[in-house]
């Protein structure tokens, strides 16, 4: 079979692309398997742009694609029928120095509300004290693991999408069309290729200088048996996630150790250094789990977006950074939208290929 599309990857990037591209009525192959240490399946889930710092076009790329997650979630549920557990209760920037009570004024969020620390105290009693906080009530949350498993099903479910579970060694894109070689032998023919395979990309021979300055990023986590907080909460260097089920997740580190997926004492320690610092109670918590994630990071954190300006047949929806999770939905959008030949809506300036 030749597939209008081969989508390469495993992950949320490539999931939604190949599920975006069926509904709009391409042939879909999805090559890949899941590595140890995938990005999708060991983040945290926040869908938080307000508290980054970027600005313009790609802040405004990133505000979009959260907004879409409720109507994305709801249609994934109704398709697959699991449930995907969101946290909607909004996100908490908090100020434990008059610097960062400053800093907080700056926000580009206009639907932010600064809450005094009596205020913090009321919606978080848990939490440490601190000077206050900026309240973002349209951020949250959303579970990796069922939003990856949802997206399975629909995928799975799919009679436009067929799927090779084999790793892709190399790509071959021309004038006439696209091959993608599996480390099976397989060869697979298409009219275009996405990649999407996160911090792997640039190994695959033929992905091309605009994904090589992608790297794996660890970023360990953990987990606390806890209802401690009900809102994402973030400062002191690290962040608070609680999810279903009496589980708060913590993390924050960001640590140049190639495709090494293993946790690490000192690691670990930190994380739950700050997490206490955030919200003293945990201190006592029972530990429940902890795990690390290969982030695919560029030099800028954003992703690379867009058509190998060589080989217009080859797409990338590469290096998201930490924000995988938040920028799927749109990300899936566009790439449909450059496959079938539909100009993006959005500016995608900021994630042109071969800027690095």
């Amino acid at each position: 079979m030749v597939a209008d599309v081969t989508v390469v990857g495993t992950g949320i990037i490539a999931l939604s692309a190949a599920l975006e591209l069926a509904d709009r009525g391409l042939s879909v192959r999805l090559v890949g398997t899941t590595h140890s240490g995938n990005a999708s399946a060991a983040a945290g889930g926040m869908l938080a742009p307000s508290i980054s710092p970027e600005t313009g076009s790609a802040h405004d790329f990133a505000v979009a694609s959260r907004d879409r997650y409720p109507g994305y979630v709801a249609a994934l549920v109704e398709r697959s029928g699991r449930r995907i557990p969101m946290n909607e209760a909004g996100t908490i920037e908090l100020a434990f120095e008059e610097s960062e009570r400053t800093l907080f004024q700056l926000s580009n969020d206009r639907s932010a509300v600064w809450l005094s620390s009596g205020e913090i105290g009321l919606e978080e009693p848990g939490i440490a004290a601190c000077l206050g906080g900026l309240l973002h009530p349209l951020d949250g949350a959303v579970e990796p693991l069922a939003l990856l498993d949802a997206l399975s099903v629909a995928v799975a479910s799919h009679e436009e999408i067929n799927t090779a579970r084999e790793d892709c060694r190399e790509l071959h894109v021309s004038e006439l069309g696209c091959n993608v070689l599996t480390d099976m032998e397989s060869r697979f023919a298409s009219d275009q290729v996405v990649l999407a395979a996160g911090a792997w990309a640039p190994l695959i021979t033929g992905s091309g200088p605009c994904v090589a300055a992608v790297q794996p990023m660890r970023g360990q986590m953990l987990a606390f048996e806890s209802d401690a907080v009900r809102h994402v909460t973030c400062g002191a260097g690290g962040y608070l996630i609680p999810r279903s089920g009496g589980i708060i997740v913590a993390g924050g580190t960001m640590e140049h150790a190639g495709f090494e997926v293993e946790t690490t004492a000192d690691g670990l320690e930190s994380i739950r250094s700050r997490a206490i610092a955030l919200c003293p109670a945990l201190a006592e918590a029972p530990i429940h789990s902890h795990w690390a994630g290969l982030r695919p990071v560029t030099p800028d954190l954003l992703p690379i977006i867009g058509a190998d300006p060589e080989r217009p047949r080859l797409i990338y929806a590469c290096g998201h950074s930490r924000n995988g999770i938040l920028l799927a939905p749109l990300t899936a959008e566009v790439v449909a939208d450059l496959a079938t030949g539909v100009t993006p809506r959005h500016d995608l300036s900021r994630f042109r290929p071969g800027r690095h």
